[in-house]
């Protein structure tokens, strides 16, 4: 198996070149998940090796700008807001036929269906279709799940229901000629109902209705940890993971279920963080590599 890993939250501050170096000693690594800021993508991480692969998730960009703007998103009912969120996608269009000059091979891109409050899954479908009239070529543009709004308590992301997410990628998959689908991420999953059979539900109805792109494995936790508050979107470790919180609920077990579920997924991947201080270069490629052993033996 090989796996699309997004290192970014687990780099160091220093020694970068050396923690990727690192990182390509592990033969499950085939490419990288590179984070789209609200103003532009970063350079091909140095160290990193030239034939990996790459997958740009905008969801760093799209939590900043929504943050700066409450009206910001794809899915949003504001005329301005969406036409904000379409001209971000282009900026990433820009970025990903700039890495594609340089000679890298990006698999895909992940967008999500912001804002909070008030996502509209027609104007969702209308955005991405949109987007799906731009020359991707061989690069697909899914959509990555993230929680949806929480009845009775406060969302981290709020956007669409996977549900309406499926139901609005499905009629576009011809337009598309099937480079269109979800991602199903299991932390964003499972904080949305606070159920750890959740990710593997959403990506059991992904791969029925024929959607289902890829699969992404990150921790969440209902305690306070160093990572931050109970439910946060930190990309938390498995439990198996030497430094991981022992009450991170992504474990081997949630692993192999999620594995079976998926099937043949065009890809899988893994985003853990670590922290920024106390640890080597290779130390974090050690962490990383036990979370890649931990998905190619499951």
């Amino acid at each position: 198996m090989s796996l699309i890993v997004g290192a970014y939250p687990a780099q160091p501050a220093a020694s970068q070149q050396e923690f990727y170096r690192g990182l390509a000693t592990v033969p499950a690594v085939r490419g990288l998940e590179l984070p789209y800021g609200p103003h532009g993508g970063s350079p091909w991480p140095a160290g990193a090796p030239a034939d990996w692969s790459a997958v740009v998730t905008s969801i760093p960009g799209t939590m900043q700008r929504l943050n700066a703007s409450a009206a910001f998103g794809l899915a949003s009912t504001d005329a301005g807001g969406r036409k904000e969120a379409l001209e971000f996608v282009a900026s990433l269009h820009a970025y990903v036929l700039s890495l594609k000059d340089d000679g890298r091979q990006v698999e895909a891109v992940e967008l999500h269906s912001a804002p909070y409050p008030g996502a509209n899954a027609a104007m969702f479908g209308a955005s991405l279709s949109e987007i799906l009239e731009w020359d991707w070529a061989t690069t697909r543009v899914l959509v990555e799940h993230c929680d949806a709004p929480r009845p009775g308590g406060t969302p981290e992301k709020g956007f669409l229901a996977f549900a309406d997410e499926v139901d609005v990628i499905r009629p576009l998959r011809e337009q598309a000629a099937g480079q269109v689908g979800v991602v199903v991420n299991w932390a964003r999953s499972v904080i949305e109902t606070r159920n750890p059979d959740t990710a593997a539900e959403h990506i059991a109805l992904a791969r029925e209705a024929g959607v289902l792109a890829g699969v992404m494995f990150s921790g969440c936790s209902p305690d306070t940890t160093e990572f931050g508050y109970p439910w946060i979107d930190a990309h938390l470790p498995p439990v198996e993971v030497d430094g991981a919180p022992p009450s991170s609920l992504l474990n081997r077990a949630e692993i192999q279920r999620c594995l079976a579920a998926a099937g043949a997924a065009p890809f899988i991947g893994f985003k853990v963080g670590l922290p920024r201080e106390g640890l080597t270069a290779q130390d974090r490629v050690d962490r990383l590599r036990q979370m890649c052993d931990l998905i190619e033996g499951s």
